[in-house]
């Protein structure tokens, strides 16, 4: 470790671009994105992207994406990415089981031709009961009508205004104690998997967000059973399981993924359930708390992860791989959120990098083409955002490398050490810095000894001069290449 503790505030000084360097850095990515990692070795074939409860993440495999219209460029067209999440792209259980028997795979098809020639593996979340299938769905017409409706429909979830009322209820096949037939939710995997068929999909998830009602309402649909959230999950997770495991051998299966006090329901979810047996990796959503008048703090979600790491350790989940499977700056129609672009940035970098050096093996990042959340590419420009440049770069800075344990070094200031290849880098911030109306204030310290150069996160590199460089909300890396 680089002793960086001989930092001292220094006069600012301005930034010179040097564009023939930002020129040749961004062809750089777009050739490395034809290879998707740039690490030199296939990242694809990891099984998991490592396991859980590390000290650093290796970069490869661990970028993922959610996309939105397929209209919009693949994001590995323009920027290496490793693995795709099919929610976000209109492919749920209920947009594609659309009746009973009834299955239009047409979208799917087209996310998978995607991935396939970008080389990017997939993962598919279960996720949305078709109304008509559902305990509080179209079938429900009144309180009392037929068996298996719970009551009245259920018009509160997300997605209604796409899929229909009481998707976010379990199937009306189910019990709340976890027993019934479940065949509505097995029909529906089985027809995935022959369709598709073996090695399409390599990552399962059982389920979208399930502590939030309007995702997940079995608490309300079973009231004297708090645990039927937990046992009704954990049986379609193994009917999935069962079903996919006896055609394709190397699928693996995620935990559903929590978002809100992730800690507390992933604990009961493997305390309640079988739930951690019917798993290969464990899942959450880092989306942080706003706390920053208008801007969520990246730095917060090392307390998520950090949380979820000792449930894992607590319920002997320890040695498997944990995925952020959701996460970004959140949605900026529900205010407080990150508007400025180079703020977006500056969270991106840092999100990114916290999480690495955290332990997490995958993010999948929501998403590449929401104009309303974490947007990397934009439809209207046709471009990268420069939340997206920032990604490229992270990307770059992390090849090949591993990320430490991120560290606060002095309050407001953080470091990030990559190592790999017989040499280290290291990345520096301050949260103190903020980004307004497109400029991000800076505060000049001493640079760490035995490096001759930084780069930012919009591609450009600088020299140090005199000895100090510039640190703000967007990180650097320093380096000597």
């Amino acid at each position: 470790m680089i002793n960086i503790n001989c930092w001292k505030t220094a006069p600012s000084e301005s930034r010179s671009r040097q564009w023939l360097v930002f020129g040749c850095l961004v062809l750089t990515l777009l050739l490395c994105a034809l290879n998707v990692s740039c690490s030199g070795g296939n990242s694809n074939n990891s099984p998991t992207g490592g396991g859980g409860g590390g000290g650093g993440g290796v970069s490869g495999p661990f970028f993922g994406m959610a996309t939105n219209l397929l209209t919009d460029p693949w994001p590995a067209s323009l920027v290496p990415v490793a693995s795709w999440r099919s929610l976000g792209g209109q492919v749920k259980w209920a947009d594609i089981n659309t009746a009973d028997g009834t299955y239009d795979f047409s979208t799917l098809d087209q996310w998978l031709a995607k991935a396939q020639a970008g080389g990017q593996d997939v993962m598919f979340t279960m996720f949305a009961t078709p109304s008509w299938a559902s305990s509080r769905g179209v079938n429900c017409i009144a309180q009392g009508n037929p068996a298996g409706c719970v009551g009245p429909p259920n018009t509160t979830c997300g997605f209604q205004s796409q899929n229909g009322p009481g998707i976010c209820d379990p199937p009306d096949d189910l019990n709340c104690d976890g027993t019934g037939t479940d065949q509505h939710f097995q029909n529906f995997v089985t027809a995935l998997l022959n369709h598709v068929g073996s090695g399409k999909i390599k990552y399962w998830e059982m389920w979208n967000e399930p502590d939030v009602t309007h995702e997940w309402n079995a608490v309300a649909d079973c009231p004297n059973n708090p645990n039927a959230q937990y046992v009704m999950l954990a049986r379609m997770a193994q009917d999935m399981r069962t079903i996919v495991s006896a055609v394709d051998s190397s699928a693996k299966f995620t935990t559903p993924a929590p978002v809100g006090d992730v800690k507390d329901w992933l604990n009961g979810y493997l305390t309640n359930s079988n739930g951690g047996s019917l798993a290969d990796i464990i899942t959450f959503h880092g989306y942080v708390s706003q706390t920053c008048q208008g801007c969520p703090v990246p730095e917060d979600v090392v307390g998520i992860v950090t949380n979820m790491l000792t449930v894992m350790t607590d319920n002997g989940q320890a040695s498997k791989p944990l995925f952020d499977t959701e996460g970004s700056w959140g949605a900026v129609n529900d205010a407080p959120a990150i508007t400025d672009p180079q703020q977006q940035a500056a969270f991106a970098a840092r999100y990114y990098l916290l999480q690495m050096g955290a332990g997490v093996a995958k993010l999948y990042w929501y998403g590449w083409d929401f104009t309303d959340s974490g947007e990397f590419f934009d439809p209207t420009t046709q471009s990268l955002t420069p939340a997206g440049v920032a990604y490229q770069q992270i990307v770059k800075w992390t090849s090949g490398g591993t990320v430490q344990k991120c560290i606060n070094n002095s309050g407001t200031q953080w470091s990030c050490t990559i190592t790999g290849s017989g040499s280290s880098s290291m990345a520096l911030w301050d949260t103190s810095q903020t980004c307004s109306a497109g400029v991000c204030g800076t505060t000049t310290v001493t640079a760490p000894q035995g490096f001759s150069l930084y780069l930012d996160v919009a591609g450009n590199q600088h020299t140090v001069s005199e000895g100090t460089v510039p640190i703000g909300a967007q990180p650097i890396l320093m380096t000597n290449n």
